[in-house]
């Protein structure tokens, strides 16, 4: 026999899943289907539930923000919910990364960083010592631009074009436009192949090998990238990339984990 304690955490988690799933539901429609969004029929049929059941749960999800209404009334998932989501895999992408770095940098022997876009600009958020005693800086709090870095590259895989050349002209005013064009064919050819290199780009010594991370909803919100010696990271680029591909691979496992709610 139940208490009531267990009664009410029951009862608790009943009503969870289901406002889980008239999210679902709304998150799953289908857009030609319903291309304004979905009345309370809509969803109570889709569901199998009663529409008064239904209309009182989408009332309580419109007061908390986590739907919207328009003025015939069909409802859709809020810009507040895919921000709330955003934010999550925010925070699982921090605590991830120490962990995943890691087992990179032990792997490679070459310290790994987390960068994400800040204005035009790439910034360092997390990095990983490789313990050896040449090796790149820590750089993290700080800033370079985007074309001078493989995780610069990456975090600008999905960009337009026109709109690279743009942000690397804006962000580093001793760029020429061939420059700016030479940097865009290197992004050309690591949308093929997956990651970027940037050989002595950043520093005549040094050597990054960089992939875009993405949230659940497949946007790059981060970059993770391997850097050192160029002499020393120049045989083993192919290897190192797929080290590199399989760390951003577990780092996007969790950060999926709210796909559902997109």
């Amino acid at each position: 026999m139940l208490s009531i304690w267990d009664m009410v955490m029951e009862q608790k988690h009943t009503g969870a899943a289901r406002v889980m799933a008239i999210l679902d539901v709304l998150s799953s429609a289908d857009v030609a289907e319903f291309p304004e969004g979905m009345t309370v029929s809509d969803v109570s049929r889709s569901m199998g539930r009663e529409k008064s059941v239904v209309s009182r749960q989408l009332k309580s999800l419109l007061e908390s923000g986590l739907v919207a209404r328009d003025a015939a009334g069909r409802y859709e998932l809020s810009w507040r919910l895919f921000a709330l989501a955003l934010r999550a895999g925010d925070q699982r992408l921090m605590k991830t990364a120490g962990p995943v770095m890691l087992r990179l940098t032990e792997m490679v022997r070459e310290r790994t960083y987390l960068t994400v876009l800040s204005d035009g600009e790439v910034l360092t958020v997390h990095s990983e010592s490789s313990r050896r005693s040449i090796e790149a800086v820590g750089w993290v709090g700080r800033t370079v631009p985007v074309n001078r870095s493989s995780s610069g590259m990456a975090l600008l895989l999905d960009h337009e074009d026109e709109h690279i050349v743009d942000i690397v002209r804006r962000g580093d005013d001793g760029i020429t436009a061939r420059e700016a064009r030479e940097f865009l064919a290197r992004v050309q050819d690591a949308r093929r192949r997956g990651y970027t290199v940037a050989n002595r780009i950043f520093d005549p010594e040094l050597l990054g090998i960089g992939a875009p991370v993405r949230d659940y909803s497949g946007r790059i919100t981060a970059a993770v990238n391997i850097s050192g010696p160029a002499l020393r990271i120049e045989p083993h680029i192919h290897v190192f990339a797929g080290h590199l591909l399989s760390a951003v691979q577990a780092f996007q496992q969790p950060l999926s984990a709210v796909r559902s709610l997109a």
